[in-house]
């Protein structure tokens, strides 16, 4: 049976471990926060870890026996896991004490005084850090930079993709796409709407394909998105946007932009599959 990758994530509150969580969880790991370290074996026992591929455990110290039994529970969760990495977040203490006046929640360990219980927490897990196979100090950290730092101290861990490209046509009187990362424009093309024999079809219908093709400015049209999306996907997926919708508009959204979604479709062809590429149109039925 292969066994999990297993991510044990500790350290000061207020330091960060939130964000990590969040981080992981859209990376697809199961995260368990805060159970209590004397259920890990009946976690395992259940067969939890034959489904589940990575897991992410948190704990801190809001667990009492964590401390006191903190190298058995690694020695555990090694035995268990076949990739396992101790992280422990950590941040100054004025970075802690503004972050817990800025969010108004309570320290695990104080009433009023953060600053007495960030000191105690210190010293309480000091043997947790030393442990860690990697400290990270989250003081002057962004939180978008945050999975960069992750990454580089998980070499040898493969994330699971988690990047999705929505393309939608739409029409402009109905209103913006509310999810649009960036929106073009086609209504400076020739509309197939003012065309008889073409009114009542829509931008799917090869009538209407021909009747567009026949301008040159659509091809070139159609060129430059497929070129722009082909060239921005990798930089926003490296910028850790789990999704980006780009929204085709014209007047109803029946014909121009359902033709160039349908078109970039057929151009996008070889990036479908990496970048979950799914395509909508949205407006099409309202003729």
């Amino acid at each position: 049976m292969e066994k999990p990758n297993i991510i044990l994530v500790s350290g000061i509150s207020g330091s960060g471990k939130s964000s990590a969580l969040k981080i992981f969880e859209d990376k697809g790991f199961f995260c368990v926060d805060n159970m209590p370290m004397l259920l890990l074996p009946k976690f395992f026992e259940l067969g939890l870890s034959a489904r589940l591929k990575n897991i992410l455990f948190v704990v801190d110290i809001r667990e009492k026996s964590f401390l006191g039994e903190l190298e058995n529970y690694i020695k555990f969760l090694k035995r268990r896991s076949g990739f396992f990495k101790f992280i422990f977040f950590d941040a100054r203490d004025d970075i802690v004490i503004r972050r817990y006046s800025e969010t108004r929640r309570k320290h695990p360990l104080s009433g009023s005084d953060i600053s007495s219980a960030v000191k105690k927490e210190r010293r309480l897990l000091k043997k947790a850090k030393t442990a860690a196979d990697a400290v990270i100090d989250t003081s002057d950290i962004k939180i978008h930079e945050l999975e960069h730092i992750l990454s580089s101290h998980l070499e040898g861990l493969i994330f699971p993709v988690s990047f999705s490209v929505k393309i939608i046509s739409f029409g402009f009187k109905y209103g913006l796409p509310l999810e649009a990362d960036t929106v073009f424009d086609a209504r400076f093309l020739p509309n197939p709407f003012f065309v008889e024999p073409l009114k009542g079809l829509t931008g799917i219908d090869t009538e209407i394909a021909d009747y567009m093709f026949s301008f040159k400015e659509s091809k070139e049209f159609i060129k430059r998105i497929a070129d722009f999306l082909v060239f921005t996907l990798p930089l926003y997926r490296r910028e850790n946007k789990s999704y980006f919708t780009a929204g085709i508009g014209c007047t109803g959204g029946v014909h121009r932009s359902v033709f160039v979604v349908e078109e970039l479709k057929k151009r996008l062809g070889s990036i479908n599959d990496e970048y979950g590429i799914s395509y909508l149109h949205r407006d099409i039925q309202k003729q």
